[in-house]
């Protein structure tokens, strides 16, 4: 009997098998996607192989096919073997990994992609290169050439030109007959790096994340393995693309942490490009003017060649960052100091633009019963409602619970209520307030909520539409505006003090990432940074751009507290909406782990189980463990968890070198 070999996006690890309709052959099913039963559901999964002498048992019957959904092989080679690979290194199952590589959920146009007759570059750069550029070109030329597996940190600081670094290097892959894969951490840098890349090459360029429909996806992949399409820009998913002649993978702003996923299962771009450049025998560059510690400390182990841009464009100084102690302002209503107050009006009236960050969405952090000082919280999570404005609201950002006023109190009944702390809708209001004939753009996840909104900022502050730009963490990335020369920091200790061992090195680079906006035209920059804490070391070394330093300082402290790049993390967090329950069950966990680990003889230090940040979240109670040591032991452990009986209503979730602890 003939069947074909299916593998699921289930977290089982087998084959299973199933029977060919009479009308299909075996190239039919082979290498594509195929629907199937699967107990009462019908499941999209991988035909990877037809098993000719299938021996039926009896007792065990086999289901058909119920459609094939691709033309041609949406698999090769080389996803087969990464999807191996994947499968091994994220603890999931083969099924799972091939879904992550080619999304199950790719819909089948009626027709091609259309492409202009053009495929060749469309304008050659007139750009002079200054020395560390021609440097840095050189380097990576002559691995593209020599199509040598090669992986470059390109250490510039901001305003450095690491752009044209990155178009020189894929116009060199492109003469090369290879192609590249062009990583951007934030879908609101797509626009101008797409109009710059469009500009340069032409139609062979193809943006790809998450905005994009299933269908247009598709086309793109499908115009990819014919080799229409030989650079594609877009967010961390693009590194699976099927390129069969890839020879370099860029990866801007490689520190910011959405390069990692944390859903199962929890991979990081990073690995992913590095092994797909082995594969290819490719060129791998990261780029930062502050890279990840893990990353740089790859550069001092020879394991990643480092070039350094020290210098901006034309020697440009970087601006001037000032710290603004917030100790001893007293009794203060508005969100701005005088000095921030005074630097927004100056640069105001000198019609220039000013960027203004604030990590925090909303009106205020919360509010709380001005009878007897209550907090409302959300009734599925351990955290307060945040206040939004227009329309009034409470939201809860974790499981998206929304309250509609008027509210009452849940303690004393009473229906008046104070705000606590700032976001973005706060400062925004106090601003028009201040300037209501200045326009200002407010980027957070509120207002992008459509397809076109990072177009629509992107242009409108080039235009000089607007002259404030207020946001999140969103403003702080890539965007190059010349005549933004005011950049201000209301709040920068937002991320300094979370209990998580990261927290330090995000702060330094939140700040000094969104300094880089400003005095990257012929106007001079300056950055004024609201904190409590000036005299923390990771705000001190941001305000002196002293990376080095900062990297120094945070290597001692991770290696004296054994965590990365000392060592891997683990992260367990089991769930359950029964408090007592979920913390029981992390307790049988922990023994089983424990015994694990002493009869294996491992160096691992297994800490918990702790209370999640969030304890409550989406209903659920969440306790977690944290293992430490080296990750193939770590993958050994956590691996034999599979054979523990999970009782029904706990659910677990195990992520490999999560991006924190919290």
């Amino acid at each position: 009997m003939k069947v074909a070999q299916v593998v699921l996006p289930v977290p089982i690890n087998k084959n299973f098998s199933y029977g060919l309709p009479e009308n299909l052959k075996d190239e039919d099913v082979l290498l594509k996607r195929v629907k199937v039963p699967f107990g009462t559901k019908t499941l999209t999964g991988f035909c990877i192989a037809i098993e000719p002498d299938f021996k039926s048992n009896d007792s065990i019957k086999i289901k058909d096919i119920i459609e094939v959904l691709d033309d041609k092989p949406i698999l090769n080679k080389e996803s087969l073997e990464m999807g191996k690979w994947l499968s091994e290194n994220y603890l999931c199952s083969f099924g799972e990994a091939l879904a992550t590589i080619v999304p199950v959920s790719l819909t089948v146009p009626k027709s091609t992609l259309k492409l202009k007759k053009n495929l060749k570059s469309k304008e050659t750069s007139n750009i002079e290169l200054n020395s560390y550029q021609v440097k840095a070109c050189s380097k990576i030329f002559d691995s593209i050439d020599k199509n040598e597996n090669k992986s470059f940190l390109l250490h510039g600081v901001t305003g450095s030109g690491k752009t044209e670094v990155y178009l020189r290097c894929i116009q060199k892959a492109i003469d090369n007959n290879k192609s590249a894969i062009f990583l951007l951490p934030e879908i609101s840098l797509t626009p101008q790096f797409i109009d710059i890349l469009n500009k340069k090459f032409g139609n062979i360029v193809a943006l790809w994340h998450s905005g994009v429909t299933k269908i247009q996806k598709y086309k793109i992949f499908d115009a990819i393995k014919a080799g229409n399409i030989k650079i594609v820009v877009g967010a961390r998913s693009a590194i699976f693309l099927p390129f069969t002649n890839l020879g370099l993978v860029i990866i801007d702003e490689e520190h910011e942490n959405t390069y990692k996923q944390n859903n199962k299962p929890s991979y990081d771009a990073k690995e992913i490009a590095l092994w797909r450049a082995k594969y290819n025998n490719a060129v791998v560059i990261f780029g930062s003017a502050t890279p990840s510690i893990e990353i740089y400390k790859r550069c001092l182990d020879k394991k990643i060649d480092l070039i350094e841009m020290p210098y901006r464009i034309d020697k440009k100084p970087l601006p001037n960052i000032e710290m603004v102690s917030l100790k001893t302002v007293k009794g203060r209503v508005s969100v701005f100091s005088k000095k921030m107050l005074n630097a927004i009006k100056t640069a105001l009236a000198r019609r220039e633009q000013v960027i203004i960050f604030l990590n925090k969405r909303g009106f205020s952090s919360s509010i709380a019963c001005d009878n007897c000082d209550t907090l409302v919280q959300c009734p599925n999570c351990s955290i307060s409602f945040v206040y939004h404005k227009n329309p009034e609201v409470l939201k809860c950002h974790y499981c998206g619970t929304e309250l509609k006023f008027p509210i009452k109190c849940s303690k004393c009944g009473k229906t008046h209520f104070r705000t606590i702390g700032t976001g973005t809708q706060r400062v925004e209001e106090e601003l028009k307030n201040l300037f209501p004939h200045t326009k200002i753009f407010r980027l957070d996840a509120d207002t992008a909520t459509s397809k076109t909104i990072y177009s629509k900022v992107y242009e409108g502050i080039k235009n000089e539409e607007y002259s404030i730009l207020l946001g999140t963490q969103m403003v702080t990335k890539g965007f190059d505006f010349p005549r933004v020369s005011l950049v201000c920091v209301v709040n920068a200790d937002m991320s300094l003090y979370l209990p998580d061992f990261r927290s330090s090195e995000r702060t330094f680079q939140l700040i000094t990432q969104v300094a880089g906006r400003c005095g990257r035209g012929k106007i001079k920059g300056k950055v004024l940074v609201q904190t409590m804490y000036p005299e923390n070391y990771a705000l001190e070394l941001a305000q002196k751009y002293d990376y080095k330093s900062f990297f120094e300082q945070e290597l001692n402290y991770r290696k004296e507290l054994n965590y990365p790049p000392f060592c891997n993390i683990a992260k367990i967090t089991v769930r359950n909406a029964d408090e007592e329950k979920a913390l029981k069950f992390t307790e049988k966990l922990y023994g089983f782990i424990d015994k694990q680990i002493m009869e294996s003889n491992y160096y691992i230090n297994l800490l918990g189980p702790s209370q999640s940040y969030i304890f409550k979240a989406n209903g659920t109670y969440r306790w977690q463990l944290i293992l430490k040591g080296a990750r193939k032991e770590l993958k050994t452990i956590l691996e034999k968890i599979e054979s523990i009986n999970i009782p029904n209503q706990t659910y677990i979730n195990i992520e490999l070198d999560p991006n924190d602890l919290l």
